[in-house]
């Protein structure tokens, strides 16, 4: 009978295996950074949109790209840093939403709140600045923690909140971190949000194989059922087939209130833009509800009101044209008009900005 190999042969296989396996995993993750260095770098600025945050639990990291976007100096989604101090005449704008507000889909200069940027320069000050503060998956209440940092340093003069369609996924996500907005609500406690995010997983964050993975791969297992889809997906769509939660509507409204009074405290002009989509998916009516809900809200406290349904009515072609393929993010071309919507009703006749 041959020799079996003993307790420390096998703890030197075991450590051998393992550390080859760290070694190339380490060699992949540096040669996939170098690569999208080389490629997307940005001087001064490091990879990797996110940092840790101890309110928010992840924002955006200052001074920051990735292969699509860049953030400023204040975490922005801007390639340009603040302008500090503010010029005289000039006019800082800053935009609160999610996904819909950061246009994840588009370039850093074909989002809305660029293309906006982009108008006024061209036609008022060389110097007025729009700040993009959106953030994926943010409800309103993760906006409204980020403002309460944002505009007491800034004091802007506008503020464009464009948030609702992530309200009910909020609400699905605290629930899984053990806590009911209902009753926070009945309560009388208003704008939890939840700090379980994708983004802030530290190895999301720190790790670019987990970003390839979750990108890449696991849409590809998905597509072919070689893995279930996520628990949470399968809630949130069965949430999106019923009608807006009363409770988490409730909330958003309180949240909303605190907002427009947080930014007239400082000294700027609130302006509520109403989410919108092209009809494609039932679902989205639902994501957009608890907007138009927040609409009544909006005009009851004297902000300025922009309907995103005006853009469908005024384009000539296919609503599907304004919009990505979720149905509720704008396309390019949806983006700029949605600037010119904003910018005519905005600034093209007022005075007092």
């Amino acid at each position: 009978m041959g020799n079996r190999p003993g307790p420390k042969t096998k703890l030197f296989w075991i450590a051998y295996f393992a550390i080859l396996i760290l070694a190339g995993t380490a060699i992949l993750e540096g040669g996939l950074r170098l690569f999208i260095h080389v490629r997307h770098g940005v001087p001064g600025k490091t990879y990797g949109l996110w940092r840790y945050d101890n309110v928010l639990g992840a924002q955006h990291q200052e001074n920051a790209y990735n292969t699509r976007a860049q953030t400023n100096d204040y975490g922005f989604r801007n390639v340009e840093g603040v302008i500090d101090p503010k010029p005289a005449g000039a006019v800082r704008v800053i935009v609160y939403g999610g996904s819909t507000t950061f246009c994840y889909n588009l370039s850093d200069t074909e989002t809305w709140p660029a293309k906006l940027e982009q108008l006024l320069r061209s036609t008022r000050h060389p110097a007025d600045q729009v700040l993009n503060a959106g953030a994926i998956v943010w409800s309103l209440g993760h906006a409204f923690a980020r403002a309460q940092k944002d505009i007491p340093m800034l004091r802007p003069d506008l503020v464009i909140i464009h948030s609702g369609v992530n309200e009910i996924r909020n609400a699905v996500q605290l629930a899984a971190q053990g806590i009911d907005l209902s009753s926070r609500v009945r309560r009388g406690e208003y704008g939890a949000f939840a700090t379980n995010l994708d983004q802030n997983r530290w190895f999301k964050r720190n790790v670019l194989l987990v970003r390839v993975f979750d990108y890449q791969v696991l849409p590809q297992l998905y597509r072919w059922n070689l893995v279930p889809w996520r628990r949470t997906g399968g809630v949130l769509l069965e949430h999106y087939d019923q009608p807006a939660d009363p409770a988490v509507v409730h909330n958003y409204l309180e949240v909303l209130r605190r907002f427009v009074a947080l930014v007239r405290a400082y000294g700027g002009v609130p302006a509520f833009f109403i989410q919108s989509h092209d009809g494609r998916y039932t679902s989205n009516a639902v994501r957009v509800a608890y907007s138009k809900a927040g609409a009544g809200l909006a005009r009851e406290l004297g902000a300025t009101v922009i309907d995103g349904r005006q853009l469908l009515d005024e384009y000539p072609g296919p609503a599907t044209d304004l919009f990505f393929r979720s149905g509720y993010h704008f396309s390019a071309l949806g983006a700029e008009r949605a600037a010119e919507l904003l910018y005519r009703i905005l600034f093209k006749s007022a005075r007092d900005l």
